[in-house]
C-alpha cells in the first residue's frame, strides 16, 4: 500500500516537472473515513500547552509542503542541490504520505514536520544564494548604466535612457523587498516556507529589472548581447524554468 501510494506521489511530482498543472491537495481532502476520525491524548497541563492534532498537522503540512517544493523546484534544480535535493524532498513527502494512507497520522504528521524542516532549510540556502547574486548583479548593472552615460558625455536623454532608470528605480524596489522577506525569516526554526520563497521571488524579479535596463541602454549591441550571455541561467530562471545548458542538450 504504501509503495502505491509513493509511486503516484513521485509520478506527480515528475509531471510538475514537464509543465503540468494538477491538484494540490489531491487525494487527502477525499478521504471521509480518515476525516471522520478523532484522536484523543495523554495530556496535562503541566507538560505545557496543548498539542496540535496530528490530523489537522497532516493535512494542512501536505498542502504547505507539496505548494513549496513545487514553487521551488526550478531553483532549486537551477542554484540549488539539483535533482538529488528534489528526489531528497520527493521522497520525505512521499514517506509522509504513505504514513497518512496506512492511518498511522501520528507518525504521518511528525513525518511532514520533518519534511517541513527540510523544505525550510533548503529555502534558506536558495534565499541566500539569490540574494548575493542578486547583489553582484545590481552592482554590476549599475556600473555598466553609469560607464554608458559618461561615454555618451551626459548628452540629451533618449528614450530608452529614460526608461532604463525606471527599470533600476523598480530593481531597487524588489530588492528592498526580497531582503525585507529574506531578513525575517532566514532564522526561522520551524515554519512555513513562504516568506523565503517571497524573497526569491522578488530577487527574480529584481534580476528581472536589471536585465530590462540592460536591454533598453543606448549602447553596442555585440556588448548588450556579451553581456546578457554571462547570465544565460538567471534569465531561464527567472521564468521559473529549468535552465538546460548547451553541452547538457547535445
Amino acid at each position: 500500500m504504501s509503495r502505491m501510494h509513493k509511486s503516484i506521489i513521485k509520478r506527480e511530482f515528475l509531471a510538475m516537472r514537464k509543465g503540468m498543472l494538477f491538484a494540490v491537495m489531491f487525494v487527502l481532502s477525499l478521504s471521509p473515513s480518515l476525516s471522520a476520525q478523532t484522536y484523543s491524548y495523554d495530556y496535562s497541563p503541566l507538560y505545557g500547552p496543548l498539542p496540535l492534532n496530528p490530523l489537522s498537522v497532516a493535512r494542512r503540512l501536505s498542502y504547505e509542503n507539496f505548494r513549496s517544493i513545487k514553487l521551488l523546484h526550478a531553483a532549486i534544480m537551477n542554484f540549488g542541490g539539483g535533482e538529488a535535493e528534489v528526489n531528497k524532498l520527493v521522497d520525505q513527502y512521499a514517506e509522509a504520505s504513505a504514513l497518512y494512507f496506512q492511518n498511522r497520522i501520528k507518525e504521518s504528521a511528525e513525518a511532514f514536520t520533518r519534511n517541513q524542516i527540510e523544505i525550510l532549510n533548503t529555502a534558506k540556502r536558495l534565499a541566500l544564494k539569490y540574494k548575493e547574486d542578486t547583489a553582484a548583479l545590481l552592482t554590476d548593472s549599475i556600473k555598466l548604466n553609469f560607464k554608458n552615460k559618461f561615454k555618451k558625455n551626459f548628452q540629451e536623454i533618449r528614450q530608452g535612457e529614460a526608461s532604463a532608470d525606471k527599470y533600476l528605480e523598480n530593481a531597487q524596489w524588489s530588492v528592498s523587498r526580497a531582503n525585507d522577506f529574506y531578513d525575517r525569516f532566514k532564522d526561522a526554526k520551524a515554519a512555513p516556507s513562504l516568506g523565503l520563497i517571497n524573497a526569491v521571488y522578488y530577487f527574480r524579479a529584481t534580476k528581472e529589472n536589471l536585465f530590462n535596463m540592460v536591454k533598453v541602454l543606448n549602447m553596442d549591441k555585440a556588448q548588450k548581447d556579451e553581456y546578457l550571455a554571462k547570465y544565460k541561467k538567471d534569465l531561464v530562471d527567472n521564468n521559473n524554468k529549468v535552465y538546460e545548458s548547451k553541452e547538457k542538450e547535445k
